[in-house]
């Protein structure tokens, strides 16, 4: 299974590895780090201009190291659209969602989160077409714990 977190506030430009707070890259690099630890073979970040980095490890330490290792990363130029086509089955999480506890979660899947902001109109709209939403609760979470809980979901029900 592979996890997704797309991004519109935090752009390449506005990433400073000493401030992750500002620019809230930190909530990008939380979010990786418990998916692969929770389980996820591998983790697409997507910045606001399409920038990706595809990871499927991260190293341990404090968030600051985390976040200089994964700019060291390789990352390539990738639209949301782009990145479903990889896959046959794409989930959603969302507060509007079904229950994911009522999903039928089998197969290779990519999981989609959005930032703390949310995913813009256009994205959703593209998501509308293309994937199954999904909801934790009609209450939101942080992406970070939301990937957390269906990693351990999915752990739980062999489909990690």
């Amino acid at each position: 299974m592979s996890f997704l977190i797309k991004s519109d506030t935090v752009c390449p430009w506005t990433i400073d590895v000493k401030t992750l707070v500002k620019g809230r890259f930190d909530v990008l690099v939380d979010f990786a780090a418990e998916s692969i630890r929770g389980g996820a073979r591998e983790v697409y970040i997507v910045l606001c201009d399409g920038t990706t980095y595809r990871v499927s490890s991260v190293p341990s330490g404090p968030a600051a190291e985390i976040a200089s290792w994964l700019l060291s990363q390789p990352s390539f130029k990738a639209s949301l659209e782009a990145i479903l086509a990889n896959y046959r089955r794409v989930y959603y999480l969302h507060e509007r969602g079904v229950d994911i506890l009522n999903a039928d979660l089998s197969g290779d899947a990519l999981y989609v989160f959005g930032d703390h902001d949310g995913l813009s109109k256009e994205d959703e709209e593209v998501l509308a077409k293309r994937a199954q939403w999904l909801s934790l609760s009609p209450v939101p979470y942080m992406s970070w714990q939301a990937a957390a809980y269906v990693a351990f979901l999915l752990r739980r029900l062999n489909k990690l």
